[in-house]
């Protein structure tokens, strides 16, 4: 009897393990990173003919069947669009791609990410807008054909002073950078309440986040806990670089500090975003020779955590 026990326990431990494995994201067959930052699938997902590395805000969906990323496209001969949204899908467990979304191309489509249950993409563009203008924030809902047409997300969140880089959490808070007045600086982060297909209760999230210095590329923990975001401040050199800020009460935060060296160096760092499980954070260094896309693990964050 107990070996017939021990035998169901092995297959049982087995079968979960097997399940588990599959469950991983595969993250374009990439080793998964440590507390070091390293290359992302060589540092770039275009080949671009000069060698440039122009690819940058990796966001994939929370089945890890479909990657989003920007990227940069304008030439001196063709400066519009700017930017253009990517996409890699995984098709019988190959990767293919990169081909451009279903719903770029046409305008400047920038800086993507998928809310966590997967059923939306945020971005920013530039497409005509008679109620604002510049890069404008909208979303595009997922259905059995692909992505939607753009959705523009209403005059609450987008105004004549442009506004860039969404980043939605479980709680369908809408956190974005937008130049508008009234603000620390000329560009600060703001959070927004998704009720109702509707964006509501416009927040700045206050001076511990915000400064003189401007704040920009912010992408929210699934959870709210922490929220990463670039910002150029005296003592990192004014160079941009990621910083971060905990979530200790509704929306107060701790003063934000650098995440650390490992990731920002005199390279610059920015374009932050999470994996779906917030295990991994992908940037960009902006600098050349180490100019490309890195990866690292979130519990480098572990040492910044408020004490309780």
């Amino acid at each position: 009897m107990r070996i017939i026990a021990f035998l169901q326990l092995s297959i049982l431990l087995t079968a979960f393990q097997t399940s588990a494995q599959k469950s991983q994201l595969d993250y374009l067959g990439q080793t998964v990173p440590g507390l070091e930052a390293v290359l992302f699938h060589n540092g770039g997902l275009v080949e671009h003919p000069k060698g440039e590395k122009r690819s940058f805000n990796v966001s994939f969906s929370p089945d890890g069947k479909e990657m989003f990323f920007s990227y940069y496209k304008a030439t001196k001969e063709k400066p519009d669009p700017t930017y253009e949204i990517k996409t890699f899908k995984q098709i019988n467990g190959v990767w293919t791609g990169p081909k451009t979304a279903s719903f770029s191309g046409q305008y400047s489509d920038v800086d993507i990410n998928f809310s966590p249950d997967g059923d939306y993409i945020f971005f920013a563009s530039d497409r005509p807008q008679p109620n604002s203008k510049g890069l404008d924030i909208y979303y595009s809902i997922k259905t059995e054909n692909g992505w939607s047409e753009p959705i523009y997300a209403g005059t609450n969140v987008n105004t004549n002073y442009g506004e860039v880089y969404p980043s939605i959490s479980k709680e369908k808070n809408l956190f974005f950078r937008s130049s508008r007045q009234g603000g620390y600086g000329n560009d600060d982060i703001y959070r927004a309440e998704w009720v109702n297909g509707n964006f509501v209760n416009v927040k700045n999230l206050g001076p511990n986040v915000n400064s003189v210095y401007g704040e920009s590329n912010s992408v929210i923990a699934p959870d709210e806990s922490y929220i990463l975001f670039c910002t150029s401040r005296p003592e990192g050199g004014n160079i941009q670089q990621i910083y971060i800020s905990f979530q200790i009460g509704e929306n107060i935060w701790t003063k934000a500090v650098s995440v650390g060296q490992e990731i920002n160096t005199e390279a610059g760092a920015g374009s932050p975003t999470l994996s779906p499980d917030a295990k991994y954070l992908f940037f960009k260094k902006t600098k050349e020779p180490q100019r490309g896309i890195y990866w690292i693990s979130t519990k480098i964050f572990d040492r910044l955590k408020p004490k309780q």
